[in-house]
């Protein structure tokens, strides 16, 4: 897609692609009447994805609504703000576009040794605020990491689950034994059983941690990525206890 993207009452200039989830894709889009750059996520199912997640038409819609409402609902610094949705066919969401995200940093090697742990701080903050509502992202890894001034901010609920007993109207039932994320950041009861929890969580927090290489925190990545789920860290509270004894000791 490029050119002007028109849809309902909305234009916007897309500029380019620039990422996507199994259930959308991404543009830098501006505004015609300025330059700020804005992020557009439209409805747009990877194939493989709809394949796999044994899913119809309508219920990968559904997904994504419930996506769009899952992340409106959050008011936390440390979860990427919606700021315009609108359902519609397709349906569409905006958002303020990142600086960069935790991938990019990575591969680039950009970050310093405090950056590093202000990502490890800003994403356990975000997590927790979604486990103390019963919430699983499932997804968690750099690519849904995303950076605006300097503070991180989890990105992504097209895999979000509630995990308790104060359902929704927009949750979507995914289809028993049906195995969602990205492979390497899944832990072994999800490869296993399709059992996810806030220890699953956890341990692709986990997994995030070790590739960030912070000196120090080999324990720490250690206890997050147990094989069995009752020997990790029960609690981002915990965690953050850890984080914080190691930060003291740097």
């Amino acid at each position: 897609m490029s050119g002007i993207y028109k849809h309902a009452s909305y234009e916007f200039n897309v500029i380019e692609e620039i990422g996507g989830g199994g259930f959308g894709k991404v543009f830098s889009v501006s505004l015609p009447t300025c330059d700020y750059k804005y992020a557009l996520k439209i409805f747009s199912p990877i194939q493989e994805i709809a394949e796999a997640s044994c899913l119809s038409d309508g219920e990968l819609l559904e997904r994504f609504h419930q996506e769009i409402w899952y992340q409106i609902s959050c008011r936390h610094k440390n979860i990427a703000t919606i700021c315009v949705f609108h359902d519609s066919d397709p349906p569409f969401f905006v958002m303020d576009i990142a600086d960069y995200d935790l991938k990019t940093a990575i591969d680039k090697n950009i970050l310093s040794t405090s950056d590093k742990v202000k990502v490890v701080l800003d994403v356990m903050n975000g997590l927790e605020y979604l486990h103390n509502k019963d919430w699983l992202h499932r997804d968690i890894k750099p690519a849904n990491i995303l950076c605006f001034n300097g503070t991180y901010k989890l990105s992504d609920f097209g895999l979000i689950k509630n995990s308790g007993n104060a359902k929704n109207p927009k949750d979507v039932m995914s289809a028993i034994g049906l195995r969602l994320g990205t492979n390497g950041y899944m832990a072994p009861e999800v490869m296993d059983a399709c059992f996810y929890s806030k220890q699953s969580d956890i341990y692709a927090l986990g997994v995030v941690i070790a590739q960030l290489k912070i000196p120090g925190f080999d324990a720490i990545v250690d206890n997050c990525t147990k094989y069995f789920p009752r020997q990790r860290y029960q609690t981002i509270s915990i965690l953050r206890d850890a984080v914080r004894k190691e930060i003291e000791n740097v």
